[in-house]
């Protein structure tokens, strides 16, 4: 069932599919809920799925409050409390991800099991290679516009599929400028990397070989946190979700009705 609920300053979109455990999807930068049309009718067998286009994307709209992440996490708690829901999974992809991560550390208690596929807990440029990335996007979109960044955008994650860089660019060619520029500078400048130690439910980290972010960031992702579990995919790329759906699905799967995590514990000497 697509369908829109005023929240706030809002009108937002989502897709409400399925019954059981409440299971919440966040879709990426420049993104929607149709980045996840593999995952929904899959997932909506064993669980009720909700997935919102976030703020200013999709056919939510962009309202009056400027766009960041600590907003959009701001956004899908009073888009849950309107839903009447209090507890969920929770499932985040590239900046949705970051929304997961940030809406998770604000309402611990109501996230059970946190899934963040090729996402990192910084955007925040620290390497020569994360500032070409992060000036490419804002001067494609600055001076050429969402069609000719979701083009190139498409090229880079699917390289060997058509089908799929038909609908990304198709998709975000329809991208607000404005909203996209505003939600990449935020995201330049967030982080919570020093609070990953809160995390305590059992989180999965899903990562690409071929991803924006280096394997290193997401071990390190992986290993800062308290019950984690990283699961690393060969040959995929940054649109994992929809490059390799069956997989990433049974991946996913397995740990949303796996066992607990073992929680690690800290070295004496840590801090």
């Amino acid at each position: 069932m697509s369908a829109f609920i005023q929240v706030d300053d809002l009108r937002v979109h989502y897709r409400d599919e399925g019954a059981g455990p409440v299971l919440v999807l966040l879709h990426g930068l420049g993104g929607s809920i149709n980045d996840w049309e593999f995952q929904i009718p899959v997932f909506a067998e064993h669980y009720r799925v909700i997935a919102p286009d976030l703020r200013g994307f999709g056919d939510t709209t962009r309202g009056r409050r400027r766009s960041s992440v600590p907003r959009f996490a701001a956004d899908i708690h009073g888009f849950l409390q309107a839903l009447g829901i209090a507890e969920c999974l929770l499932i985040g992809h590239s900046m949705g991800g970051a929304v997961a991560l940030q809406y998770t550390l604000e309402h611990p208690s109501s996230v059970h099991r946190l899934v963040i596929a090729n996402s990192v807990p910084s955007f925040q440029p620290r390497s020569w290679q994360h500032y070409v990335e992060f000036s490419y996007r804002l001067a494609v979109m600055s001076l050429l516009g969402p069609a000719r960044l979701s083009a190139i955008s498409a090229h880079r994650m699917f390289p060997n599929d058509a089908a799929e860089r038909a609908k990304v660019i198709e998709r975000g060619s329809r991208n607000s400028r404005r909203s996209y520029l505003t939600a990449l500078t935020s995201l330049a400048r967030w982080s919570v990397i020093d609070r990953l130690g809160e995390l305590t439910m059992p989180v999965l980290v899903v990562a690409s070989e071929h991803d924006y972010f280096g394997h290193d960031e997401t071990v390190m992702f992986a290993h800062a946190l308290p019950r984690a579990r990283l699961h690393h995919f060969d040959g995929a790329h940054h649109g994992l979700p929809s490059e390799f759906p069956d997989a990433f699905n049974a991946v996913v799967m397995r740990f949303l009705q796996g066992p607990v995590p073992r929680l690690r514990k800290r070295s004496s000497g840590a801090a």
